[in-house]
């Protein structure tokens, strides 16, 4: 299967609801919702502070930079000017 790119927008052109592939308008929107994640951040404080849900410790520590374990560095691609 071979994908090809459509065109280039941030997060701005995304935000704003509407963006133009291959001359034609269409709709955009988020894939999380910020409104709904602090509405869960509230559900789960209350829960904790009323005991339904608790907290324990990390059951494992993520590796730091002297550890050896090898990471893949994320590809950065250079910003173009409109």
């Amino acid at each position: 299967m071979h994908s090809r790119k459509l065109g280039e927008v941030n997060y701005r052109d995304l935000k704003s609801g509407r963006i133009t592939v291959q001359g034609k308008e269409v709709p955009t929107s988020g894939l999380s919702s910020y409104l709904k994640a602090r509405e869960i951040a509230q559900v789960l404080k209350e829960w904790i502070e009323t005991g339904k849900f608790f907290l324990t410790r990390s059951v494992e520590l993520l590796p730091s930079a002297d550890s050896g374990v090898a990471v893949k560095p994320l590809k950065e691609r250079p910003v173009k000017k409109k």
